[in-house]
C-alpha cells in the first residue's frame, strides 16, 4: 500500500451510517440535526476564545472564557430572570456559557412585568421634587455634595433599581447573543468585577438608563448630575474580550434628558468602562454610537495596571473618551472614528490621555464633520503621553499630538512611552477602514449592529496598489470583484488576501503551491458567515473517467506554503447512507499539504477523513497550526503524516447511528513518518460527543508503508464519555496500536483514563510536546506568539 492519501484501503472502515446523525450544539447538550453548516455555528461562536496575539487579553493563558464549560452549565436566556438565574448558577467557579437569544429588557420583574421608576422608589421615601427641594444650590449651596434623609431614600431607590438591572458577570464566562435573533440587553448593566476570563460577544446594549442620578454641585465649576450604571463595568477584572457589539442610548437620547439646576439631568454613564486595576482586556470589532461619556480607562490617577488593547472599533456620534486614559498601556489601532453624524451628540474629542497613561494610537481613522479639526481630536491635562504613526483624518496622514500641541501649548501632550506594542494580530494600514466598519456603525443603536464588519455582509471594494498586497473579493450575490472563490484565487498572486463576503459557495477550493502567503478570510468575521462546500468521496467518479480517490475528495485543497485561512467553514457533506454503492467513503473537507500553514477561527465539518494534514515529502518540513476551530468528524477525521497542532480546538465526535457493533468511530489515524519526532498534537482542547458512552477510539495508526509509525499525543483536554476509557487506542490493518507513537497527558473529563491501555506521558516528556516544540522545526516557526 502506497503512502500516498490518494487512494487509501478500501477495506481500511467501511462502516455504513444509519440513521440521522447528530452534533452536539452549545448550550443544548446532544441535539438531533441534519447535518449541515448552519447546525453547528452555535458550538463554534459560543465556544469560540480570543485568538493568538488579539491585543492585551491574549497575553499569559489567554482569554477562553465559558469555553470549558459542561452541559449543566451552558443556558440559553431570553428574559431578565433567566439572565440573572444563570450568571448566579452554582458552583461559581464553574466555566458557563450564556446564549442571549432576542432583545432582553432588564427594567422588568421575574414575571416579565416592566417596572418604571416610580416602582424603585416605591416605599424608600424618595421623591425627585423633594429632592430637587432640599439640595436646590439656592439652600443647600454649592460647597458640598448631597446628604441627609432624600440623599439617603435616592441612594436607597438606586439600589432597588440596580439589584434588577445590574448582572454580576463571574470568572470564565461567556456571554453571547444568539445570531439572527436581535440578541442583546436594553436596560441593564453587565458588570465584571475582581473576575479573571470573561468573553461578552455579540449584544446589543442600549438605554442604560439610571432613575436616580446623583446631583454633585463640587463636580466643575457648575456641578453635574451623575449616574451611576454603565453597559459593561469592568472592575479589578483580568483576561477579558469585549467583541462585536453594539452600545448606544437609543431609544433614550440625552437630548431627551431635561435641564435642572442649569445642567443637564444625566441618566446615561459610560457605555464600557474599564477601572479598579483591570488588566489584559481586548475591546474589538464593537460600534459605540450616540453617547456622551464612552470609554473611561482607570478610576483615578493613582490606579493600577489597565493593559488595554482597542481595535477594530467604530465610534460614531460620540462626544468624548474614545477612550479617556488616566492610567496604563493603551493600544488603540485600526479603530474607526466619524464625527460627521452626530444625531444630537456634538463632539469634543476622542482620544485623552492624562497622568500615567501611555497611549499607542496607530492606523486609526477619522472622518470629520465641517466643523472639527484635526487639533480637537485629542485631549489631555500635559501629562498624558500618545505616541504612534499611520493615523489618518479624511484619508490624509496626519500628526495628532503635533496638531493638538500646536493649538494647546498649555496643555502638551507627551510623545513618548516606554513599551512598544507586539500583540497587534490583524494590524492593517488605515486607509480601508471606512469601508471595512462602516457596516458596523449602526446608527439607531439596534439589536445586532455591531455584528457585522462588512456592510451588510458584503466584501469592501479591492484596494488598488501592488500585487502581493493586494485584497481580492468575492461575494455570490456579484455585489464584488469575483462571484466564486477560486476565481478570485485563481486571479490572485502570492501574498494576495481573498476576502469572502457572507454566503454559501457551493465549490471545489483549490490554492496551488504558486500562492505562496495567501490568506483566505471570511468578511464577517464569524466562520459560520462565510461557508464553502461540496461533496465528493474518494468513490465518486470523476468526470473524465476514474474516481477522485482521497485526496482529490477535498472540498478546499491547500498547497502553498505560509497561508492563513480564517473566519470561513469548510464543509464535505457527503453522506454514506445516501450512495450505499460507493465503497470508498473517504470524503475530505480540507487537505492541509504545505508548510507554515495557519488555520484560524474556523471550522471544518465532515464524516470520514475531515482534514487532512499532508506532507508531500513524508520526510519534509510539513507544519499545520489550528487555533481556535471547530472540527467535525466520526472516521479518522483528523489524519495524515504531516505535523500538526490543534490548539485550543472544539471537535465533536459525531454520532453514526447503529453501526454495527455499536463502534462510535475513531477521531485520529497518523501515519507519521519514523524519522520525524512529531506528527499531530491536540492540546487545550474540549473534545465532545452525542455518542453512547464508550464507543469511539481516540485514534488508531494508518500504516500505508514500513516507515509509517503515527506518532499523537492528546494532552490537557476534556474528554467526553462517549471515549473508550478502558482502551481508547486500537490496531489498523494489522499493525498493532502499541507500536506507534501515542500518548496523553493530564486529560480531563468523563472519558480520561490511566492504565496498562492508556500511555501517559512523564511531566518531562510533557515538556518536549508543547506547541513550540512541535512547530519550530528548523526556522523556529512560533505561530503560538
Amino acid at each position: 500500500m502506497s503512502a500516498s492519501p490518494h487512494r487509501r484501503p478500501t477495506g481500511r472502515r467501511r462502516l455504513a451510517l444509519a440513521g440521522a446523525a447528530t452534533l452536539v450544539a452549545a448550550g443544548l447538550g446532544a441535539v438531533p440535526l441534519v447535518v449541515k453548516a448552519d447546525a453547528v455555528a452555535p458550538a463554534d461562536l459560543a465556544h469560540g476564545v480570543l485568538p493568538a496575539r488579539d491585543g492585551w487579553a491574549a497575553s499569559g493563558s489567554g482569554t477562553t472564557g465559558g469555553r470549558a464549560a459542561d452541559a449543566a452549565h451552558v443556558f440559553t436566556v431570553s428574559t431578565r430572570a433567566e439572565l440573572a438565574r444563570a450568571l448566579a448558577a452554582g458552583p461559581a467557579d464553574a466555566p458557563r456559557i450564556v446564549r442571549v437569544k432576542g432583545l432582553i429588557d432588564a427594567g422588568t420583574d421575574d414575571n416579565g412585568k416592566p417596572q418604571s421608576c416610580a416602582d424603585h422608589a416605591a416605599g424608600t421615601g424618595y421623591a425627585l421634587e423633594s429632592y430637587l427641594k432640599a439640595y436646590d444650590p439656592a439652600v443647600w449651596g454649592r460647597a458640598k455634595v448631597p446628604s441627609g434623609a432624600q440623599e439617603d431614600a435616592r441612594r436607597a431607590a438606586q439600589a432597588r433599581q440596580a439589584a434588577r438591572m445590574v448582572f454580576t458577570v463571574p470568572a470564565r464566562t461567556t456571554v453571547i447573543g444568539v445570531p439572527g435573533t436581535g440578541a442583546g440587553i436594553t436596560g441593564g448593566s453587565l458588570v465584571v468585577k475582581n473576575a479573571d476570563n470573561v468573553i461578552i460577544r455579540n449584544l446589543s446594549l442600549t438605554d442604560v438608563r439610571d432613575c436616580f442620578p446623583q446631583w454633585d454641585p463640587t463636580d466643575g465649576s457648575t456641578g453635574n448630575w451623575n449616574s451611576a450604571y454603565d453597559a459593561v463595568s469592568l472592575r479589578g477584572a483580568t483576561h477579558v474580550w469585549v467583541d462585536h457589539n453594539s452600545f448606544s442610548d437609543a431609544p433614550h437620547p440625552d437630548s431627551a434628558n431635561p435641564v435642572r439646576f442649569g445642567r443637564e439631568y444625566q441618566v446615561h454613564d459610560g457605555a464600557l468602562d474599564i477601572t479598579n486595576a483591570s488588566d489584559l482586556v481586548t475591546v474589538g470589532y464593537n460600534t459605540f454610537s450616540n453617547h456622551d461619556k464612552t470609554m473611561l480607562i482607570g478610576s483615578s490617577d493613582k490606579d493600577t495596571k489597565l493593559r488595554v488593547t482597542l481595535h477594530h472599533n467604530v465610534f460614531r456620534g460620540i462626544v468624548q473618551r474614545a477612550p479617556l486614559a488616566r492610567v496604563g498601556q493603551i493600544h488603540l489601532y485600526d479603530n474607526y472614528y466619524d464625527t460627521t453624524a452626530s444625531e444630537g451628540y456634538a463632539h469634543s474629542y476622542s482620544i485623552n490621555s492624562r497622568a500615567g497613561a501611555q497611549v499607542v494610537a496607530q492606523n486609526n481613522y477619522w472622518s470629520l464633520s465641517s466643523d472639527r479639526k484635526t487639533s480637537q481630536l485629542l485631549s489631555g491635562d500635559g501629562t498624558g503621553a500618545i505616541a504612534g504613526s499611520g493615523n489618518l483624518v479624511g484619508g490624509a496622514p496626519v500628526d495628532l499630538v503635533a496638531a493638538h500641541n500646536s493649538a494647546s501649548p498649555g496643555k502638551k501632550i507627551k510623545t513618548t512611552v516606554d513599551w512598544r506594542p507586539t500583540l497587534t494580530a490583524g494590524l492593517e494600514p488605515a486607509a480601508g477602514l471606512p469601508a471595512k466598519l462602516a457596516g458596523t456603525a449602526g446608527k439607531s443603536g439596534k439589536a445586532g449592529a455591531g455584528v457585522l464588519t462588512e456592510t451588510g455582509g458584503k466584501a469592501a471594494p479591492a484596494p488598488s496598489g501592488p500585487a502581493g498586497g493586494r485584497t481580492l473579493t468575492v461575494a455570490a450575490d456579484g455585489s464584488a470583484a469575483h462571484r466564486s472563490v477560486q476565481a478570485a484565487i485563481d486571479a490572485a498572486t502570492a501574498g494576495d488576501t481573498v476576502l469572502v463576503a457572507r454566503g454559501t459557495y457551493r465549490e471545489t477550493v483549490n490554492v496551488p503551491a504558486s500562492k505562496h502567503g495567501l490568506t483566505l478570510k471570511g468578511a464577517t468575521g464569524h466562520a459560520e458567515d462565510v461557508v464553502i462546500t461540496y461533496d465528493n468521496a474518494s468513490g465518486t467518479p470523476k468526470p473524465g473517467g476514474g474516481t477522485y480517490g482521497t485526496a482529490g475528495s477535498a472540498t478546499a485543497t491547500f498547497s502553498a506554503h505560509d497561508i492563513t485561512v480564517t473566519g470561513v467553514t469548510v464543509e464535505n457533506t457527503w453522506e454514506r447512507s445516501a450512495h450505499p454503492d460507493v465503497r470508498d467513503t473517504q470524503a475530505v473537507a480540507v487537505n492541509a499539504s504545505g508548510d507554515r500553514q495557519k488555520y484560524l477561527n474556523s471550522r471544518f465539518i465532515g464524516h470520514q477523513d475531515t482534514v487532512l494534514n499532508w506532507a508531500p515529502s513524508a520526510t519534509g518540513q510539513y507544519r499545520q497550526y489550528f487555533r481556535p476551530c471547530f472540527i467535525a468528524g466520526d472516521v479518522d477525521f483528523v489524519f495524515g503524516n504531516a505535523t500538526a497542532v490543534y490548539d485550543h480546538v472544539n471537535i465533536t465526535l459525531r454520532d453514526r447511528g447503529a453501526v454495527a457493533g455499536g463502534l462510535g468511530g475513531y477521531l485520529a489515524a497518523p501515519n507519521t513518518d519514523a524519522a520525524k519526532s512529531y506528527g499531530i498534537l491536540i492540546t487545550d482542547s474540549t473534545i465532545s460527543s452525542p455518542a453512547r458512552p464508550g464507543t469511539y477510539y481516540l485514534g488508531r495508526p494508518w500504516h500505508p508503508g514500513a516507515s509509517a509509525v503515527g506518532q499523537l499525543v492528546i494532552r490537557n483536554t476534556s474528554l467526553p464519555a462517549a471515549v473508550k476509557t478502558e482502551g481508547p487506542w486500537t490496531d489498523m490493518g494489522g499493525f498493532s496500536w502499541k507500536s506507534a507513537r501515542f500518548a496523553e497527558y493530564a486529560n480531563t473529563g468523563p472519558g480520561a483514563g490511566t492504565g496498562a491501555n492508556r500511555p501517559q506521558l512523564g511531566a518531562d516528556q510533557a515538556a518536549s510536546h508543547t506547541a513550540r516544540a512541535y512547530l519550530a522545526g528548523t526556522d523556529d516557526w512560533n505561530p503560538t506568539d
